[in-house]
């Protein structure tokens, strides 16, 4: 009973991040991914000792319950199908696609809580004056990566080094006894995301940043005919006797 609390947590954060918080592709992708860290960093604190009560298992449990609940739909004529946001944004004429105050406010919620787990690794791990660096160096990484957007292919090869990061803050806290290094990175370069990533004053608010991936922008390879077909068709050119 004393880890319920962080089963219904895992439940209610894996049904949101279903219903609600994948309205904004962005912020879907960045807090899925996110369940991750907290596991792993819910692992570290059992292994530190810093919690009474095993949280990693009841968080994965309860995420998984979570995202089957909110995934679904239970009522209906469509009981049973996957859940599907009833709106789908498609983009403007020039590609941009447009906001609202509710992708503001989603996207901003989910930034705070990304901050909010950050900060209680750095104080419940290792406070210590590097650990708030990496942290505060991580939020104005992701932030300017996405406030400052470069191509999309360059962009794609700068994300890398967030998995990188996170492997060498992780040796480099394993060495000197810091054990929220990797994590303070990896919550501070989402939060930086998804600070950076949309608009928050003026008529666009909500709105993403550039550059955009659009569908239909890729290439359609070319389809190779079978090499059985293509001998059919040359022997059916070749006149008889030949």
């Amino acid at each position: 009973m004393e880890a319920a609390p962080f089963l219904i947590a895992a439940v209610a954060y894996g049904a949101l991040l279903y219903r609600v918080v994948s309205l904004s592709a962005r912020a879907f992708t960045v807090m899925g991914w996110a369940h991750l860290p907290i596991f792993y960093a819910l692992i570290s604190l059992d292994v530190a000792g810093r919690l009474p009560i095993p949280a990693a298992g009841p968080w994965f449990i309860g995420f998984l319950i979570g995202g089957i609940a909110g995934g679904h739909t239970w009522s209906g004529t469509s009981a049973g199908s996957e859940f599907r946001q009833p709106q789908r944004r498609a983009p403007e004429a020039d590609g941009s696609f447009s906001g609202g105050r509710r992708l503001a406010i989603i996207n901003g919620l989910c930034a705070l809580l990304l901050l909010g787990f950050g900060a209680a690794q750095v104080m419940l791990l290792s406070p210590t004056a590097a650990a708030v660096a990496v942290f505060a160096g991580s939020i104005a990484a992701g932030w300017a990566l996405f406030r400052f957007p470069p191509p999309v292919q360059v962009r794609g090869w700068l994300l890398l080094g967030i998995p990188v990061g996170f492997f060498v803050f992780g040796f480099i806290g394993g060495a000197t006894d810091q054990i929220a290094l990797p994590h303070s990175w990896l919550f501070g370069v989402l939060a930086g995301i998804l600070i950076g990533g949309r608009y928050w004053t003026g008529a666009r608010l909500g709105a993403p940043r550039p550059p955009f991936v659009v569908r239909g922008q890729r290439r359609r390879r070319k389809r190779r005919r079978p090499k059985q077909a293509q001998d059919r068709t040359v022997r059916a050119g070749v006149p008889a006797g030949k």
